[in-house]
C-alpha cells in the first residue's frame, strides 16, 4: 500500500503550482511582498549564480527583492505589493531575475532594495545594462 501511495505522488503534483516564499517582508504595504507568476517549473533553474555573485537567483528575488516565486504559473507576471500586474517578456531564470529587478528599482520602495543591493555588491559590479528609470515608478 505505502509502495502505491508513493508512487501517485509524482502524478498528483504534476501540474501543480509551487510557492517559493519570499525570505522577507515589507510593513509598507497590506500585501508584504511581490509575487513573481512563472511558467518555469522548475525551482533549480532559479538556483545558478546571479551574474558575478554567490547569490543565486532566487536568493535574489526573495530576500534583496521581497518577492515569492511562484512556478508553474499561466504566464509570467510580477505582482507588486500594491497589486499592480507586470507582464514579464523574458522566458529564462536569468533574464526573468534582470526584468524583475529592473522594474523592481523603478518602483517606490523598490528603489532603496536595489540601492542597497547594489551597495553590498559593489565589489562584484551588477550588469550596467540594468534599466531602473522613472517610468517603472509603482506606489
Amino acid at each position: 500500500m505505502k509502495k502505491l501511495f508513493l508512487l501517485l505522488i509524482p502524478i498528483v503534483c504534476f501540474g501543480q503550482k509551487v510557492e517559493l516564499p519570499a525570505l522577507r517582508r515589507s510593513n509598507n504595504f497590506s500585501k508584504p511582498n511581490r509575487v513573481l507568476r512563472t511558467i518555469i517549473s522548475d525551482k533549480s533553474l532559479f538556483k545558478q549564480n546571479y551574474k558575478n555573485t554567490d547569490l543565486t537567483l532566487d536568493y535574489v528575488i526573495r530576500y534583496h527583492f521581497y518577492t515569492s516565486i511562484d512556478l508553474n504559473s499561466e504566464e509570467n507576471q510580477l505582482v507588486s505589493m500594491d497589486g499592480t500586474t507586470f507582464n514579464l517578456s523574458s522566458e529564462n531564470a536569468e533574464d526573468l531575475t534582470d526584468e524583475v529587478i529592473t522594474l523592481v528599482a523603478g518602483m517606490y520602495f523598490g528603489k532603496k532594495e536595489f540601492k542597497d543591493f547594489k551597495e553590498l555588491n559593489k565589489k562584484k559590479p551588477l550588469n550596467k545594462e540594468l534599466n531602473y528609470g522613472e517610468e517603472n515608478k509603482v506606489y
